[in-house]
């Protein structure tokens, strides 16, 4: 159902550019993400994956990465609520794979964000009465720890002050002084990275404003995408408007975006959302939304799930509150089939599922901060004829966060439990769920609470006995070192309705120190977890142990870079080998690599060169057809020219062994691939152009058939201040009469947009 390229390896600082295409998928993406850690991280981070047609991009910016391995999965969700993961089988233990290598002497830490802003512009002049000062940052895949930003007007911190909402930073000063002002902004990642920075200067006067005080900021775009693979020839149309905006005291903003491929699943694809928000003081701040939005109150509860509703609160020193309601799926009706008086359902439709959330939060000054959350997602019976069981989750819970020594310690805790109902059609008494259960007679008023409060249905599928989850992480910065000391604890029958990524049924504790040696020219990056998952099989519980270690070396002198990592995972349990139901496991996965880059002037010429090689060997005690092995070398080089010309030139062997003795199949693949991009700079009205050429060739030997594999790509950027962006793309892949078809595809996209 996927085309994925593997990546080559990205020198620290590059952007790691991830692709899948959809070669037969019959249903429409609702909503892809690509999950991805550092390996030996407990937790996968998130950001979304932008879809045009049937392809699913986005990038990776390593510039906050540290070198070694880079984990990633692919996690999407059709609009009949099917969730579909690649790789296909247990993405979390399993993913897929990049490495990322060691560069330049603090590349990874330089400040390469993009940083907007809204007002004032640099050297404007501004009445006291209409100050606002704000910026923007457009990259929603940036991991920015909010605690660490700092914002300085003068050269004092006003951090404090400064107020939030999604990507939009905000300050009303009360009052400043007439003449000129100085103000600096940063912001960093959770190991104290610098990720980007923004420096300007502006004049207060002291006479009142004589036009309205009116700032915005709008974006369109139109996109559009024609592809025949697999002999299928399809068209896709996206198009969109951003706009952030203020008058004084009011921000708001708006989102739209068409799609134009409904589907069968009539869940509508195209978005829209409204945001308005009215600034009390710096730090108090009401705000409404409305159309598609989502949430991040925690990963156990509300987070990245999207949501057709209403959302509104309050943020203040003190206390904070969110409110949100909707529905995260319409109703789709099913299809079924009447033949000799039966009806056999052959199409399941979606049901209509409401979903609410309140989350008020606590706030003790700038170092605790306590929260409650209840999180409710309820199908209608009623919404559709022809469906499955319908179901309802409950979430209540907690978060405690506490921020001591100046952010040197930092310590979040979760806390929840769930209450599900697996078929809410039709209605028990109580009596009927305390005999199931053995309930004693007290539950019977809280049975009561939530049914009339229509929160949960008192039906034959409601289990009543909770799932519980806890996270608890605890960071401490001292002495060049980032500790983290993490326990997870999620019950295999825990569910929200605000999450449906969450990975559930593990218990265990994870630990990970990234720490800096010799001037910041060694760091070292040093895990240990130890967990056990598959708890809702007490005969197959898997106890896992993932231990390793990365070393880089960054020279002061004209040297190469230098990275070694060792890493073993094992995973072992009891169960029954007579037992089809269950998976026995006893085996180990030991990996260990080295890799170097070099950056060097051949007279005008600067090049950077990178060497890779990497070995996994699996070991099986149970079964030798699962022992494996696979080796993989790589060797890139990339040119920069005194004029605006780069080019680049890689090479990679892998060989993959699957099995032992006679059984044993080896597939080896030779990749071979090369770029070039050209950047005309000042072509008219300060218009940069920039073609680009891009060509894979693999070569696949073993395995059930041998083939070659060309992929071409070749297309124009052009970028204008004034006029706008526009890019063509063209690729051709050819798989050279594979299992006996000559399949060639083609995909042809456009896309412009201008920013005012």
């Amino acid at each position: 159902m996927f085309l994925h390229n593997s990546l080559q390896p990205v020198v620290t600082g590059e952007k790691a550019h991830i692709e899948f295409n959809l070669l037969s998928f019959d249903q429409d993406v609702y909503e892809a993400r690509l999950f991805y850690r550092m390996k030996g991280e407990m937790d996968y981070q998130s950001i979304p994956m932008r879809q045009e047609g049937y392809s699913l991009t986005t990038d990776i910016n390593t510039k906050r990465l540290q070198p070694g391995r880079v984990e990633y999965y692919l996690a999407m969700q059709s609009y009949s609520g099917e969730v579909y993961f690649y790789p296909a089988e247990d993405p979390q233990r399993n993913p897929l794979n990049f490495e990322v290598i060691a560069g330049e002497s603090g590349a990874y830490n330089q400040a390469g964000a993009e940083i907007l802003i809204l007002s004032p512009e640099p050297a404007d002049v501004v009445p006291q009465d209409e100050l606002l000062i704000a910026v923007s940052i457009p990259d929603e895949n940036l991991d920015i720890d909010h605690s660490r930003t700092r914002f300085l007007i003068d050269g004092v911190n006003v951090s404090q002050l400064l107020d939030r909402d999604g990507d939009l930073y905000m300050l009303v000063p009360k009052r400043m002084r007439t003449g000129n002002h100085n103000v600096e902004f940063k912001i960093f990642d959770s190991s104290g990275n610098l990720l980007g920075k923004k420096e300007w200067s502006f004049r207060v006067s002291s006479g009142m404003a004589t036009e309205a005080a009116f700032t915005s900021r709008t974006n369109i775009y139109f996109d559009n995408r024609f592809q025949d693979i697999a002999r299928v020839q399809d068209n896709y149309i996206r198009a969109g408007l951003n706009f952030d905006g203020s008058y004084k005291d009011l921000d708001m903003g708006l989102r739209l975006q068409y799609n134009s491929t409904p589907g069968y699943s009539a869940q509508n694809a195209t978005r829209y959302s409204g945001l308005l928000a009215y600034n009390f003081s710096p730090r108090t701040r009401l705000y409404i939304k409305g159309g598609d939005f989502s949430g991040n109150y925690d990963p156990l509860t509300f987070w990245n799930r999207r949501v057709l509703g209403f959302s509104g609160g309050l943020k203040s020193t003190w206390f904070d509150l969110d409110v949100s309601l909707g529905s995260t799926a319409s109703a789709v009706e099913g299809a079924a089939t009447i033949s000799g008086g039966d009806t056999t359902i052959t199409r399941y439709g979606t049901f209509k599922e409401t979903f609410l959330s309140v989350r008020p939060v606590f706030n003790f000054g700038r170092y605790v901060s306590w929260g409650l959350n209840l999180i409710n997602g309820k199908e209608d019976p009623g919404s559709i004829k022809y469906g499955a069981n319908p179901r309802e989750s409950l979430v209540m819970g907690t978060t405690l966060s506490l921020n001591l020594d100046n952010n040197r310690i930092r310590v979040k805790t979760s806390m929840q439990a769930s209450i599900n109902n697996k078929n809410a059609r039709g209605k028990v008494d109580f009596d009927t769920l305390a005999k199931k259960y053995d309930l004693p007679s007290s539950a019977k008023s809280l049975a009561d609470l939530l049914e009339s409060s229509g929160l949960l249905t008192l039906s034959q599928g409601l289990a009543p006995i909770p799932g519980l989850a806890m996270q608890v992480d605890a960071y401490f910065s001292y002495f060049n070192h980032m500790l983290r000391v993490s326990y997870k604890s999620i019950d295999a029958d825990y569910t929200t309705p605000g999450n449906p990524y969450l990975l559930k049924g593990l218990r265990g504790f994870y630990v990970a120190d990234n720490i800096r040696l010799i001037d910041n020219q060694v760091f070292m990056n040093i895990y240990f977890n130890s967990y056990t998952d598959n708890l809702s099989q007490k005969d197959a519980e898997t106890a896992n142990q993932d231990f390793g270690a990365t070393l880089s070396y960054f020279p002061n002198s004209n040297l190469p870079s230098l990275t070694l990592s060792f890493g073993n995972q094992s995973r072992s349990n009891n169960a029954d080998t007579t037992n089809s139901a269950l998976y026995p496991e006893d085996n180990s996965t030991q990996r260990i690599g080295v890799s170097s880059s070099y950056s060097f002037d051949t007279g005008a010429l600067g090049n950077t060169a990178t060497l890779s090689f990497s070995n996994f060997a699996r070991d099986d005690k149970v079964s030798l057809n699962n022992r494996s092995s696979f080796n993989v070398f790589s060797f890139g080089i990339r040119n920069r020219f005194p004029f605006p010309l780069t080019t680049r030139l890689g090479y990679s062997k892998t060989r993959s062994e699957f099995g032992a003795g006679a059984t044993a199949t080896i597939t080896d693949i030779a990749r071979y691939d090369g770029g070039v991009e050209y950047q005309f700079k000042g072509a008219g009205r300060g218009m940069e152009i920039k073609p680009f050429a891009n060509i894979i060739f693999q070569q696949i030997s073993g395995g059930a058939q041998d083939y070659n594999r060309l992929n071409y790509a070749a297309g124009v950027y052009m970028r204008s201040e004034k006029m706008g962006a526009l890019s063509l793309r063209f690729d051709y892949i050819d798989y050279s009469s594979l299992a006996g078809v000559d399949w060639k595809d083609t995909i042809i996209n456009a896309r412009y947009d201008i920013t005012l």
